[in-house]
């Protein structure tokens, strides 16, 4: 038997369906696209922290922002762990 993690996206022009992990183990399957998605997250938090960094650099060239960016930083990388327990918690009740 095999397993998948699948992303439906309801388009106008009909439904669209995406494989985006899949294998024998569906315990594997959901460890890889959680891992998988934190890295996404995590490179999103990154990228986001970085256009920070880059505005308030441009916008106040003399004044050292980096307590700003750190704390944006940390509001970022808190949001994203308080999302992954409340998916955990919601995966508990999630039958394979």
């Amino acid at each position: 038997m095999e397993f998948a993690v699948v992303e439906c996206l309801a388009l106008k022009s009909g439904e669209m369906k995406d494989v985006l992990n899949s294998g024998h183990d569906a315990s594997e399957v959901l460890q890889t696209f959680a891992r998988d998605q934190w890295q996404v997250l995590t490179l999103w938090k990154n990228d986001v922290t970085a256009q920070i960094r880059e505005h308030l650099d441009e916008k106040y060239p003399h004044q050292n922002m980096s307590i700003v960016v750190e704390s944006f930083d940390i509001k970022l990388a808190r949001d994203i762990s308080r999302q992954e327990t409340l998916a955990q918690n919601h995966s508990h009740g999630v039958r394979v």
